[in-house]
């Protein structure tokens, strides 16, 4: 029954699903019949219902289309469906009009090119095929003369108009996204020198609002220091009935004066940056002197700011300075030509004690915004390590963390064994992460091998340069990163591996985010040594010290737990059961130190020759269990004549001569032999006393069993 219903949902869907196809497809029937010929004077009431009809479809279509999300996969197949059903619509119309020889048949390629241009890929070339398949048909049934000259050129036009189309649509998209990208750079370019130039704690690294949330913090703060900075200005400009008003700083990477903010009533002000010893300007904001001049001629070339000369009679400038240093200028001009006097000189050095509260506001809020970033990622991170059980689920967290505090385009984690003196890539996620993950490699002169060596982050500056600096190893360098920071994993003094992130830009963190990366790197650090000596005691709590197989108790909570898996899907599942013959005359003759040998080495071979699903443990002394999951009493018994053969094989070299031993082997399956573990265990074990009473070095079974 619940097979019925699923098949009539499915054939359900799939109707509706092809719904616009199929009406699409009658009324092309219609058109192939040639019900809209004869002109508009023999259109009738019947015409008329097909175009309602078709008009009702098209928009319950348009309607579906328009409610489906755009990554949908249906969202293909209603553009396939439009598509089809304005091809057939635009054919009846010129068929109204004459035919496929009639002056309105260019509406087809119109129509074309634009399906081409606008249906999602590949349905564009679809409708393109379905409209050349159209024209034919309509040649072959509809028109008094099958004209195939014409259908062939016809078909070449619509290829021609739906791959221009295409193309050209492609490129104009492809060349605003450019243009997008160009002005989004120039914008983030913008953010960062003015970050620079204010002084903000950290400059913005280039990296998108969606991947660096720093982004926001600094733009925020830009626009509050020059809502305040034009604040200022303009009421300077209002009060002391100024020409024009400009606030210039220096730019400490470039040197040059750049304007950050101005009021003016001039259509003549530059764009800059300027020369720092220029005139006058200059010499505020290069020698720190406040500069006053009267009587200035016209198209006086002391003003920087000006393109073309000023057109000012008088001039004011005072130096902007901070921590001793002068750091801009904020000038001031008249037109009228009334000269400056010492109190407005006065006012100007209160407004720029007013611009630089602003800015330092600014940048305590930023500093401030960016800890508490900081310190909830750090929380985050925190509370996702500590529930951290695993190695990958500490590796994980620590990843996403650095990701939050430092976006990259590649990040991994390696491991360093002090014994062997050898570095592994334990995870590595982002660009390039394939060539690195698994990666091994001795002490070497990388950045790693020395960042381990020395206990301290590397590179100094966080500039990587693939063709002096090795990361790993030369073969697995990341050549297209271009930014790069490696922290020491240190526990107790000693490092234990590296937290490394990459990007592909330069200079991609701030030097403050490095503090805050150190801390993530001993929390990790701590993380994974807590979770290495979790995976250490679960191994100790689980394993046989000698042998490496699991121990009983462990063995017993798998037995029980495959046999509720094998009994709720029905599949078999096999016990073995072995020991080895005369063990105690081994441990009399040989000592205890060559028994526990000979035992090592069992569990070696049965470790050696089971499948990989197969779990081995030693049960007790030197008796071994073997549990094998979707195995019957002939499979497992295959695997037992192979570990009896293999024991027997088995040659030791002790001090009184070569030892041999044999083993006897019990088997015994589920369902058909026991229902329960305790049962099967019961089983198994009366098959192995069976094959030890049958004369030992034997495999039995619950058949040999008296």
């Amino acid at each position: 029954m619940s097979t019925l219903v699923h098949a009539a949902l499915t054939l359900r869907k799939t109707a509706r699903a092809s719904f616009g196809l199929a009406a699409a497809a009658a009324f092309l029937g219609l058109v192939l019949l040639g019900v809209f010929r004869g002109g508009p004077e023999a259109l009738g009431l019947e015409h008329g219902a097909v175009g309602v009809a078709w008009l009702a479809i098209f928009g319950a279509r348009a309607m579906r289309r328009a409610r489906t999300r755009e990554e949908a996969t249906e969202t293909r197949w209603l553009d396939l469906e439009l598509g089809a059903l304005l091809l057939v619509a635009a054919h009846a119309g010129v068929q109204i009009a004459g035919g496929l020889g009639s002056s309105v048949y260019p509406v087809v390629y119109v129509l074309v090119a634009f399906l081409a241009s606008f249906a999602r890929p590949p349905m564009g070339t679809a409708l393109v095929l379905v409209a050349i398949a159209i024209e034919a048909a309509l040649t072959a049934l509809t028109e008094a003369r099958a004209d195939w000259r014409q259908l062939s050129l016809h078909g070449v036009f619509i290829l021609l108009f739906g791959a221009l189309n295409v193309v050209f649509t492609r490129a104009e998209i492809a060349r605003v996204r450019e243009r997008s990208k160009k002005a989004l750079d120039e914008e983030k370019a913008k953010v960062r020198d003015e970050s620079r130039l204010f002084r903000l704690v950290g400059a913005a690294s280039g990296a998108s609002e969606s991947t660096n949330p720093e982004e926001k913090i600094y733009r925020s703060s830009l626009e509050q220091v020059h809502d305040a900075l034009y604040h200022v200005l303009e009421l300077l400009k209002s009060t002391l009935d100024l020409h024009t008003c400009v606030l210039l700083m220096k730019d400490e990477g470039t040197g040059k004066l750049r304007i950050v903010e101005l009021a003016t009533d001039s259509d003549e002000v530059a764009d800059g940056p300027f020369d720092p010893g220029e005139g006058a300007v200059g010499a505020v904001a290069s020698r720190g002197l406040v500069m006053r001049l009267e009587n200035l001629r016209p198209g006086y070339k002391g003003l920087c700011y000006y393109r073309d000369g000023a057109k000012v009679r008088s001039f004011l400038g005072v130096p902007v300075e901070e921590d001793g240093r002068v750091r801009g200028a904020l000038c001031a001009d008249r037109v009228s030509g009334e000269p400056f006097t010492p109190r407005e000189e006065g006012v100007l050095a209160r407004a720029i004690a007013q611009v630089m509260r602003a800015i330092e506001n600014e940048r305590v809020f930023v500093q401030l915004e960016r800890s508490k970033r900081e310190q909830t990622y750090l929380h985050r991170a925190s509370t996702a390590l500590g529930a951290a059980l695993t190695e990958d689920q500490v590796i994980d967290a620590a990843l996403a963390a650095a990701a939050d505090l430092a976006p990259y385009d590649f990040a991994a984690i390696t491991l360093y064994d002090t014994a062997t003196h050898k570095h592994s890539v334990r995870k590595a996620v982002g660009e390039g992460a394939d060539r690195v993950l698994g990666l091994t490699f001795r002490d070497n002169t990388s950045l790693t091998a020395m960042a381990v060596k020395n206990r301290h982050y590397l590179p100094y500056r966080g500039e990587l340069d693939p063709k002096q600096q090795v990361v790993y190893t030369k073969r697995a360098n990341l050549t297209a990163m271009r930014s790069l920071l490696i922290f020491p994993l240190i526990v107790r003094e000693d490092a234990i591996g590296t937290l490394a992130i990459a990007a592909r830009r330069p200079g991609a963190w701030s030097p403050a985010v490095r503090p805050t990366l150190s801390v993530l790197a001993n929390q990790l650090a701590v993380a994974m040594s807590n979770a290495q000596a979790v995976r250490r005691l679960e191994e100790m709590a689980t394993t046989d010290g000698l042998t490496g197989c699991l121990n009983k108790r462990a063995f017993m909570d798998e037995l029980e737990r495959k046999l509720t898996s094998a009994a709720r899907f029905g599949r078999p599942l096999s016990l073995l059961v072995t020991d080895i013959d005369h063990f105690k005359a081994v441990n009399d003759t040989y000592g205890h130190d060559v028994g526990d040998v000979v035992i090592k080495e069992l569990g070696a071979i049965l470790l050696r020759e089971k499948r990989d699903t197969d779990i081995v443990a030693r049960f007790g002394g030197e008796e071994f269990c073997v549990l094998c999951e979707e195995t019957d009493t002939p499979g497992a018994v295959i695997l037992a004549e192979r570990v009896r053969e293999v024991v027997g094989d088995t040659v030791f070299t002790t001090e009184l001569g070569k030892l041999s031993v044999k083993a006897s082997i019990g088997v015994a399956s589920f369902p058909g032999d026991a229902k329960t573990p305790a049962d099967l265990f019961k089983i198994t074990d009366q098959a192995l006393y069976a094959a030890k009473r049958g004369g030992r070095n034997r495999v039995c079974t619950s058949r040999d069993v008296p």
